[in-house]
């Protein structure tokens, strides 16, 4: 698991554009990522669709098909964006509750496994900060950071 620099809240997320990148990474593909929220929701959120429609569009290396957010709170829900919900998302500029033209269907929930067997590790930006939410105005979406794995 990586922990980019980021700012969130329960309706948005703002990560770097750079995307991760560390040798412990070079074999690996990115599963997608998780956005926590206080509750469940029915469906995936209209700026969460728009987030990732960007992030894939915006980078070739994620495969549309495979990547999945996970929204959670107390329960794990995993969906994939269809290939309407990328067409909408990438092209939409409206960041309000009920942008025009959003679907439900833009996003299906999608089968996850969890298991206690866990082989991996986490990284993070090598000056130890990835929580910018109590120092927004030092986040910037073009920021470069650099990743280490913490050992203590």
């Amino acid at each position: 698991m990586v922990m980019v620099p980021q700012v969130g809240t329960h309706s948005n997320v703002t990560l770097p554009q750079q995307l991760p990148d560390h040798d412990h990474l070079r074999d690996l593909e990115p599963l997608g990522w998780i956005h926590t929220q206080p509750q469940e929701q029915p469906h995936l959120s209209p700026q969460d669709v728009t987030f990732h429609a960007r992030m894939l569009a915006d980078n070739k290396t994620w495969l549309a098909d495979q990547t999945i957010i996970i929204t959670c709170s107390c329960s794990l829900t995993a969906y994939r964006i269809t290939p309407q919900g990328f067409q909408w998302g990438k092209s939409n500029k409206d960041t309000g509750p009920n942008p025009a033209g959003f679907l439900p269907t833009h996003a299906e929930k999608v089968q996850m496994l969890l298991s206690d067997i866990f082989l991996g590790f986490f990284m993070v930006p090598d000056n130890g900060i990835w929580n910018y939410n109590f120092m927004g105005q030092k986040h910037n979406p073009t920021m470069k950071y650099s990743l280490c794995v913490p050992w203590h």
